[in-house]
């Protein structure tokens, strides 16, 4: 078999072949009762501060992480994924046998060891060895490097490991694992808060015969027990979770996977994770004042503090965040007074900047255009933008006093949307007339050659909201966007654990 295209290293499957020749074991089933590092290290030095010399019998196990050998003496360094020590193995405790495969480890090698805490003479904590088990022998070269106290030699920063090879990146890379182990306690901390606020965690299907609840290119593919009927991943859980609300559970939310078959950048992945809400009897008043609270709360779960440095921006995720209107911020930061304008007097203004559109562009198409291209950048502290118009909001009900608006928000953080929410339209009648008409608009818009469907009418859902669906708030979070700015990520691919990445071949 040829090894080397797994990676394998010629002399370490050597090493195996010969130390599993001579009867030792490898792979062993388990290794129970060992403590974590830190807590043994803990425990030693709470007994040298009561003036008292070390007597602590452990028990522990982790990767070789460095080895020394001097003479009948080896020293390793120790690590499990919470703290570092030093091993002491002295040939004396050990067969002539045994000593011979401890001698023919290798770092990144798994071990178990039994033994007693002391202090060297150098003053390191260290375990003095009595038993050492090799729990697994690796056969692929770990590029480790060198320590010091101060400075890491020769280990690989090969971005291809970091992005394609997890396991080995995360392995080396203590403050990007750390990263990851941060976006996991923000789901437990969402989910926590969640709970105390009433929500009820649901599901929504993964494979959708029709897709809905945002506009984008979808995953295509087909079910075989059903004649290869066509089928899509899901774009988005909105339309199953107000199934939910018409049903009578009147808060639920989900944390799942989003796919959408589009770009790859800093933000996006064709693959996310989302959080979405749904709460009956609310608006989107309601929406802006639990999420700020919800964030407020996560940030200081996770980081200590809602006052957090994302990329050299200090920034302030306590509430009340700024709120503005997409009319307003247009205002603000280009000086135009977009509100009464023609849309013939937008697209002169899209001219004058250099945007693109097409002939046909409607006066709420040509605002949305002129806030995304012109203001978004300015935008740093989190700001709830509101009251988008209707041509690009076909789930959102009309906004109170003005029907060229909607009531959504989204709020951004530099520059980068982190949310969207609207009081979602309940409406039956009006909720298909508002379908039709954004089928209209996006067949004047769309690309000649686009080969889907960018908003199939779902008559199921229809026909739910038709039994009646209560007054609702909904709002939709980018998981993956969050703990970018929880752990001071330049990019998505750093915090989400297995980013897309083109094949090899």
């Amino acid at each position: 078999m040829d090894f080397k295209k797994f990676g394998f290293d010629s002399a370490r499957l050597q090493k195996r072949e010969t130390m599993l020749a001579e009867g030792a074991t490898l792979y062993p089933y388990n290794f129970d009762n060992c403590e974590k590092i830190d807590v043994l290290v803990q425990k030693a030095e709470e007994q040298e501060k009561c003036n008292e010399e070390i007597q602590l019998e452990c028990k522990a196990a982790g990767r070789i992480w460095a080895i020394r050998k001097m003479g009948r003496t080896i020293f390793f360094d120790l690590r499990d994924d919470v703290g570092k020590i030093q091993l002491y193995v002295n040939n004396r405790p050990f067969s002539k046998q045994e000593f011979k495969h401890i001698a023919q480890l290798d770092m990144g090698d798994i071990i178990g060891v039994e033994g007693s805490i002391f202090r060297t003479k150098m003053g390191e904590l260290s375990i003095k060895v009595q038993k050492l088990t090799i729990l697994s022998k690796t056969v692929v070269h770990i590029p480790m490097g060198k320590e010091t106290d101060d400075k890491v030699f020769y280990r690989s920063t090969d971005t291809e490991t970091k992005y394609r090879e997890r396991y080995l990146h995360w392995m080396l890379d203590e403050e990007d694992r750390g990263k990851i182990k941060k976006r996991f306690q923000i789901f437990t901390s969402i989910r926590k808060h969640m709970e105390k606020s009433g929500f009820l965690e649901v599901t929504t299907p993964s494979i959708e015969f029709i897709y809905g609840g945002a506009e984008a290119r979808p995953f295509k593919t087909s079910i075989w027990a059903l004649d290869n009927k066509e089928a899509f991943l899901r774009i988005s859980p909105e339309l199953y979770l107000k199934r939910y609300i018409v049903a009578g559970f009147d808060k639920v939310y989900t944390i799942c996977q989003n796919f959408r078959n589009e770009g790859i950048d800093a933000t996006h992945n064709p693959e996310f994770t989302m959080m979405e809400w749904y709460e009956a009897y609310s608006d989107y008043y309601d929406l802006m004042e639990r999420l700020e609270n919800l964030v407020a709360n996560v940030c200081k779960d996770v980081c200590g503090t809602t006052k957090i440095t994302f990329q050299g921006k200090e920034l302030e995720f306590a509430p009340p965040w700024k709120r503005m209107t997409m009319l307003e911020a247009i205002k603000e930061f280009v000086g135009i007074d977009a509100d009464k304008m023609s849309v013939e007097e937008i697209m002169a203004e899209l001219d004058k900047h250099n945007i693109e559109y097409v002939p046909s562009i409607s006066w709420g198409i040509g605002i949305v255009k002129l806030f995304e291209n012109l203001c978004e950048e300015h935008i740093v502290q989190p700001t709830f933008i509101t009251d988008h118009p209707v041509e690009v909001s076909p789930l959102t009900k009309a906004k109170r006093g003005d029907s060229r608006l909607v009531e959504r928000f989204e709020p951004l953080v530099c520059g980068i949307e982190l949310a969207n929410a609207y009081s979602e339209l309940n409406d039956p009648v009006e909720q298909l007339e508002r379908f039709v008409q954004q089928r209209e608009i996006q067949k004047q818009t769309q690309e000649k050659d686009q080969d889907w469907d960018d908003n199939p009418i779902d008559t199921d859902f229809i026909k739910a909201i038709g039994c009646g669906m209560p007054p609702t708030g909904g709002l939709g979070i980018g998981i993956d966007r969050l703990v970018m700015f929880l752990t001071d990520a330049p990019t998505m691919r750093d915090i989400v654990p297995f980013p897309m990445v083109k094949p090899k071949n």
